[in-house]
């Protein structure tokens, strides 16, 4: 009832993904009020799933072995993959698609199972990740109420795969097989790989008003006006993140059982383009460093490219707030937020597909614009 149709399952005796963690460090206390920490981090992740795409249909078991593609292969076969023979599946397969006819595509017989268009297994727990991180903080408390936090993370994650949850972060479909016999072939820096990550958060009590450093004498106006305001705040610096390219396939992918062609690279070319993010928006790294594969081969890019990245981010988050008495044990606070204080915009990610008009210029992007907002809260 499948003959001449595309299958797929699980293969029920895979090992179960795990991921295995170590990390070592040591604090230090300067006085009662401030501490810095220094760790390494690292993880490795085992027996993960494969990208699959946004179609879900797994690593292709089915895919024209690599011996038959190449023009230039001691047994490649070229365009003679699309040479119509006569079919000894006709009258077995029923009639119509691509495998029911009298005639199919000799390309079509060389597959390792010529019976059905694809044989896909589902959830391939063939991925693997390593990921290492230097982690630094530092602590530091005020007498007059507050603390600043420091965070910084230098990293690097490696992998031969993707997020899978497209449905949360639209990542699922990156990083897909290319050639379903080389899965060594897909190891690279992840595309969440973060080099570089600095977090900075305070949290202050304003000095200012009755019983504070400054104007402890001040009337009930000033008072009210000066006094009981606590500003916090979280700043955001961090690296971008490395690209993905691809093309728009060729007959690999198309007929014959691949995954997604990647663009082949340029031997000593300089992929990066210098100047500010601003000037680079339409052309955003050097177009000219990648080429279109010929039909019938894979490209040499690299499943992820660790040298060329999206635009990094500066964002500042900030928010003032006010505690003031009303009515015996009614009291009010009253608070003003912002988020992208600055109004700092963040470049999206280039489009990489060396196949689209638009490759290689950014037209999106990644962060929302300033944000403010009022609140008055009452509490009684």
């Amino acid at each position: 009832a499948v003959l001449g149709q595309g299958i797929g399952s699980r293969i029920p005796d895979q090992a179960y993904g795990y991921v295995q963690q170590w990390n070592v460090g040591t604090e230090h206390a300067f006085g009662s009020k401030t501490s810095a920490t220094i760790s390494y981090a690292g993880a490795k992740g085992t027996h993960l799933v494969l990208s699959q795409g946004y179609t879900g249909t797994g690593l292709n078991r089915n895919q024209l072995p690599d011996q038959y593609d190449s023009i230039g292969g001691s047994a490649g076969l070229g365009t003679g993959l699309f040479t119509p023979v006569s079919n000894p599946l006709f009258g077995k397969i029923p009639a119509g698609g691509q495998l029911g006819g009298a005639t199919i595509l000799e390309g079509y017989l060389l597959k390792p199972f010529p019976q059905y268009t694809g044989v896909n297994q589902t959830v391939p727990r063939y991925g693997s990740s390593t990921y290492e991180a230097l982690q630094a903080t530092f602590n530091r408390r005020f007498e007059h109420g507050g603390l600043v936090q420091v965070a910084y993370t230098w990293a690097k994650l490696l992998s031969n795969t993707e997020n899978t949850s497209s449905f949360q972060d639209g990542q699922g479909g990156q990083g897909v097989v290319q050639d379903n016999y080389n899965l060594r072939a897909e190891k690279s820096v992840s595309m969440q790989d973060l080099t570089h990550n600095l977090v900075i958060h305070y949290g202050v009590d304003l000095p200012f008003g009755r019983g504070k450093k400054y104007l402890s004498a001040s009337n009930a106006l000033v008072d009210a006006v000066v006094g009981g305001w606590r500003v916090n705040g979280i700043t955001t610096f961090h690296s971008g993140l490395p690209l993905p390219f691809s093309t728009s396939g060729n007959s690999l992918s198309n007929y014959f059982g691949s995954g997604p062609i990647r663009p082949n690279v340029v031997a000593g070319c300089n992929k990066q383009i210098s100047g500010s993010a601003q000037s680079r928006v339409n052309s955003w790294f050097n177009k000219a460093c990648f080429s279109v594969p010929s039909d019938f081969t894979f490209g040499n890019e690299s499943r992820v490219d660790n040298t060329l990245r999206s635009a990094g981010a500066a964002n500042f988050d900030f928010s003032a707030s006010k505690n003031f008495p009303l009515y015996e044990k009614i009291t009010g606070k009253f608070s003003i937020e912002a988020f992208n204080l600055f109004n700092r915009a963040q470049f999206g990610a280039p489009d990489t597909n060396l196949n689209d008009g638009g490759y290689g210029t950014v037209t999106h992007q990644a962060n929302t614009p300033r944000v403010l907002q009022a609140a008055l809260r009452l509490s009684f």
